[in-house]
């Protein structure tokens, strides 16, 4: 189960659901970018500290430019540290047909670094849907490396490939619900629903679950900007605090 509690201060009513679903796009940008497609243009970073060691940090940049239909969306990413660790750096390419249907695909550079160890790079893509049903009901999926492409680019180990399906539906102004199911090849299933909510301006708050871990998080919208602090306690391990800052270029939504 994931629980995570969002506090954005803003005066507009009007703009809860906007703000709910821009939220839900950050979060879930890596598993399923063609929902940035109904969104707007951002950049961001976000830093994590996997239950408190130094040798498992996690930082990432991400952005998403959109003009005309058209998406291009950027991240880069390394988890670890000096001596060991992954990187990894993708750019995509995302088009909304009819305001109804929006597709992704992206390509993705990996590399492995190990001291004492030869670099190891690889090479991997995703492709991603998201169909508006409605202004209130999304649906969307995604599946990352279907082409089995391998580590090394020509070692034995193939890359995991991962599927998931989603759900977005905003039954109210103030109110967002999401479910989500992904399976990785191999590997468990991971099953998550989330809500977000304004229960009395300016906090908005933010549930979900799954069955890895529960998570809370905190953020500040003032103008075009975003600044969260995260905590998720996974079960069987520990806690892992992560901090993150987003800005829309576009338009004010906050304060």
């Amino acid at each position: 189960m994931i629980f995570s509690c969002l506090c954005i201060t803003t005066w507009h009513s009007g703009h809860s659901q906007e703000s709910l679903f821009r939220a839900l796009v950050i979060e879930n940008l890596a598993e399923t970018p063609a929902m940035s497609c109904f969104s707007s243009s951002f950049a961001g970073f976000n830093f994590r500290n996997d239950f408190g060691m130094k040798e498992m940090m996690f930082a990432e940049l991400s952005g998403a430019w959109l003009r005309n239909k058209n998406a291009l969306i950027a991240t880069i990413n390394h988890y670890g540290y000096a001596n060991y660790g992954d990187m990894q750096l993708s750019v995509g390419y995302g088009r909304n047909f009819g305001d109804r249907f929006a597709m992704t695909a992206r390509v993705f550079y990996l590399m492995a670094h190990a001291r004492g160890y030869p670099v190891r790079n690889s090479l991997s893509t995703d492709f991603s849907i998201a169909c508006k049903v409605s202004p209130k009901l999304y649906f969307d999926a995604a599946v990352y490396n279907p082409f089995m492409m391998r580590y090394g680019i020509v070692d034995q180990e193939v890359i995991p490939m991962r599927f998931s399906v989603g759900c977005t539906y905003l039954p109210l102004q103030k109110l967002l619900m999401a479910l989500s199911v992904a399976k990785n090849l191999p590997g468990a299933w991971e099953v998550d629903c989330r809500f977000l909510t304004q229960p009395i301006p300016p906090l908005l708050v933010a549930a979900s679950g799954s069955n890895t871990r529960l998570s809370l998080f905190f953020g500040l919208i003032y103008r075009k900007f975003l600044i969260s602090v995260e905590a998720a306690w996974y079960y069987r391990i520990s806690v892992s605090p992560q901090i993150g800052g987003y800005y829309f270029p576009e338009r004010r939504i906050g304060v």
